[in-house]
């Protein structure tokens, strides 16, 4: 089984060309063209994060190639990604004055948010009859991919399964929750910011960056703080849940 494994691995074709370069160059490509548009809705679907991951998706998926191998390839971007998300810093000290402020504030919204986002995901869960491991692993989906595998872990979930959906909720808010937040009549940076870190995690700061430097501020703030207060409070309150509603 090893062997044939390792002669399918040598017969699949080199994915050189579908590695970093062409990656960057497809990423800042589809940036210029997502600055160059103007009109709110087409900017927010032309989201350069979620169009770079669906056109690499159809090229793997229609040229049948295999994602080990593209994986490999493209290291260098996963060790990249956490200095990219330690440069997250620096708006957030730009910002410091008008965080401090409001610290106590940002806590207390972040711990309403993941509460609220933890009771909801279960009470969906009931509604569907989904598993008790199915319940689990929607428990800590609104924050960073490596802080919900832990808890998800702890919590007898598919950590997998989170990692996915952690992923799908942050391209999400890139695409809609800016939208959705002027749709409703909040148009205050701080606030806006807030809300995107604390339901859209890493993915949805960057497309609060791109939005306005104090939005990304408070959005960074608020997803390193949703991501200590997660791994306290939601450990604690789904077992809660656990035994009243189940």
């Amino acid at each position: 089984m090893i062997e044939q494994a390792k002669q399918a691995q040598m017969l699949a074709p080199d994915l050189w060309w579908l590695s970093v370069p062409f990656i960057i160059a497809l990423f800042l490509t589809l940036r210029a063209i997502n600055k160059g548009i103007k009109h709110s809705v087409l900017k927010s679907l032309t989201n350069p994060v979620f169009l770079s991951i669906a056109i690499i998706a159809l090229l793997l998926v229609n040229l049948n190639l295999p994602y080990s191998q593209f994986a490999s390839h493209s290291k260098l971007l996963n060790w990249l990604l956490e200095p990219a998300i330690v440069a997250l810093a620096l708006p957030l000290y730009q910002q410091f004055i008008h965080i401090r402020k409001n610290l106590l504030l940002i806590v207390l919204t972040c711990s309403i948010g993941i509460i609220n986002a933890t009771c909801v995901a279960f009470v969906l869960s009931l509604l569907f009859d989904a598993s008790v491991q199915l319940s689990a692993s929607v428990a800590a989906l609104s924050v960073t991919t490596p802080i919900s595998l832990i808890v998800t872990d702890s919590l007898g979930g598919i950590s997998s399964l989170a990692a996915a959906l952690v992923i799908f909720i942050g391209l999400l808010g890139a695409l809609f929750a800016m939208m959705l937040l002027k749709f409703i009549g909040i148009y205050n940076y701080e606030a806006q910011g807030v809300a995107m870190g604390t339901a859209c995690h890493a993915i949805g700061t960057a497309a609060a960056l791109a939005e306005h430097p104090k939005i990304g501020a408070f959005s960074s703030v608020a997803m390193a703080l949703s991501a200590l207060l997660t791994a306290v409070i939601v450990p604690l309150l789904y077992p809660f849940l656990v035994n009243i509603l189940l």
